[in-house]
């Protein structure tokens, strides 16, 4: 597949894109350059917009087409978004911030060549990286070598394992959602004996170890007859529910990404499976709901966002992402959002838009940031969130229970 290269625009250009946007596929400014282009890519040039002294250059990973592009859209939207509120606010320092983007397109070579592209920009001086954790990891030693700070757009716990001091994640850790996973499980749906379909990549096989270990110290052990695994871009799991259907497990935890979930909530509701479930944040996610329709309906999730947050931040967000894009916004998109947010605050706390290294030490004096998503404090692991949502599915949109936190 051909990989596009979307260049950075202007913040008047972009305020004028995102006035025309819909929930179709993200459009960009200028025209792409194709993947048999050999100008290499680059941000805008030129003199800077009034009122600002320079610029800074921002990067963007997303899956823009192939098969996850809904994915992409959310995030591209949400990129867009942060530009406009940055720019309107006087920028980075006074500089203008401008993005570049990157096609991820649905496999991890072409990912990781995605994130390379990126690092190789001469002007980028940190990026968003894969929606997915077992694509960052398999970027990290890029990001190593290049030294530049990414903010990795998946949750999987394994990404800070590998000890990158570059690579930093504004969405909670699933060793972190484990425990909120089980205990919601148990606290709220009353699970005693639970069965467990996961994703066998990075992600899924993390967040399913850590909400094991976590129902362990609960008292309740799942042995491993009731745990099922699957591949990302598995499309039959009939034989998986036939087997927790004819089980003694009284609920479901599922682990996954946002298109299986919405395949999952599909075929379970055809074999009428009917006993409580919960999933991880893709299955409060709109990609989940929209694309499963009624049949997300009655499924819980802990996830890093909802529409219905109940904070300033994110009650603004949710309303200008609506306003904007005509549409409900999206984990992808906060997640880019506040990453962008999060590096804003860095540049600020470092006073340069130029020095990445002393951009990524400033990311460690973060604390108590107001992101939309949650609040935002450095911790060891790189990670900044402290808090994530309870909800439940109802009537197409996911319902917020309540608020979970971990420090």
């Amino acid at each position: 597949m051909k990989t596009r290269r979307l260049i950075a625009f202007t913040m008047a250009i972009a305020m004028t894109a995102l006035a025309g946007c819909s929930t179709t596929a993200p459009t960009q400014t200028q025209a792409p350059a194709s993947a048999s282009s050999e100008a290499a890519p680059q941000a805008s040039t030129g003199n800077a917009s009034a009122g600002f002294d320079g610029s800074v250059t921002f990067g963007v990973v997303a899956p823009i087409t192939g098969t996850n592009k809904m994915v992409g859209e959310y995030v591209v939207n949400g990129a867009k978004l942060a530009l406009k509120d940055i720019n309107a606010a006087g920028g980075i320092n006074g500089k203008e911030l401008k993005l570049v983007f990157e096609d991820e397109v649905d496999n991890q070579q072409a990912s990781v060549n995605a994130m390379v592209k990126i690092m190789n920009y001469p002007d980028v001086v940190s990026f968003f990286g894969s929606t997915y954790s077992a694509n960052c990891i398999a970027a990290s030693p890029n990001v190593l070598e290049k030294k530049i700070p990414m903010f990795a757009g998946g949750s999987s716990a394994n990404i800070p394992k590998k000890g990158n001091p570059y690579v930093w994640q504004d969405r909670m850790t699933d060793d972190q959602s484990g425990v909120l996973l089980a205990k919601a499980a148990t606290e709220n749906l009353k699970i005693k004996n639970p069965a467990i379909l996961y994703s066998t990549e990075s992600f899924g096989t993390g967040l399913r170890d850590q909400t094991i270990n976590a129902l362990k110290a609960l008292g309740i052990v799942v042995p491993e007859k009731n745990q099922y695994g699957f591949v990302n871009d598995e499309k039959n799991f009939a034989p998986m529910i036939s087997q927790i259907q004819n089980s003694d497990v009284d609920g479901l935890i599922a682990i996954g990404n946002q298109m299986p979930a919405a395949v999952i909530c599909q075929q379970i509701d055809a074999a009428g499976l009917t006993i409580p479930m919960i999933g991880s944040s893709s299955w409060a996610s709109a990609v989940c709901r929209q694309n499963a329709g009624a049949s997300a309906n009655g499924w819980y999730a802990v996830a890093d966002w909802t529409v219905e947050v109940s904070t300033d931040e994110g009650k603004t967000f949710a309303k200008e992402y609506k306003d904007t894009y005509n549409a409900d916004s999206d984990m992808p998109a906060v997640a880019v959002y506040d990453s962008i947010m999060l590096f804003k605050k860095a540049c600020e706390i470092a006073k340069t838009t130029a020095d990445k290294e002393a951009i990524n030490n400033a990311l460690k004096e973060i604390k108590d940031y107001k992101g939309a998503m949650s609040t935002y404090t450095y911790s060891e692991n790189h990670c900044f969130s402290t808090s994530q949502f309870l909800t439940v599915n109802k009537d197409g949109l996911a319902t917020m229970v309540g608020t979970v936190k971990t420090r």
